[in-house]
């Protein structure tokens, strides 16, 4: 967690929502998405985040919910198994969602309302930090704002204006 940034009145605030997907059986533990990314999504969120991680409820269930503030220029980018990339990015002050290519038809449909208003662009495909070919959506956030991705019967992955 960076207290710091709640003092940043230029960055982004973001909610970040992913499913919860841990399970806990006694002393064991599983958590899909972890196994899925390579990594705690917490510990990967750590520097941008302005609150401890909490969880409510879903259309499809518990979410996790990380309470972020991104700086001009700042962002975070996931290698995800057998998809590409995932990940996000503040340039100045639009908020930048990075994709894997299978993913721009999901996206585009989501954000339809503001490209056809202008308050996003996209897609630009580019080449991602890992150096598969990512698409890139530009979207200037409204507060209360929130878009979602379904990941089917795992839940949706989204992001929420704050």
């Amino acid at each position: 967690m960076n207290p710091a940034l709640r003092e940043d009145r230029s960055a982004l605030r973001v909610n970040l929502t992913a499913p919860t997907t841990a399970v806990r059986l006694g002393p064991f533990s599983f958590d899909g998405l972890k196994a899925l990314v390579g990594m705690d999504l917490a510990e990967a969120l750590a520097p941008l985040m302005i609150g401890s991680r909490y969880q409510r409820s879903g259309t499809a269930g518990p979410v996790d919910v990380y309470p972020l503030a991104i700086p001009d220029g700042e962002g975070l980018s996931i290698p995800v198994k057998l998809m590409g990339e995932i990940g996000f990015y503040n340039h100045h002050g639009a908020l930048v969602l990075i994709v894997p290519p299978a993913a721009v038809d999901v996206l585009r449909a989501q954000l339809a309302a503001e490209l056809a208003a202008g308050d996003a662009l996209g897609p630009r495909f580019t080449s991602g930090a890992s150096g598969g070919t990512v698409a890139e959506f530009a979207v200037r956030l409204r507060p209360g704002m929130r878009k979602a991705v379904p990941l089917g019967r795992f839940g949706e992955i989204g992001v929420e204006a704050a």
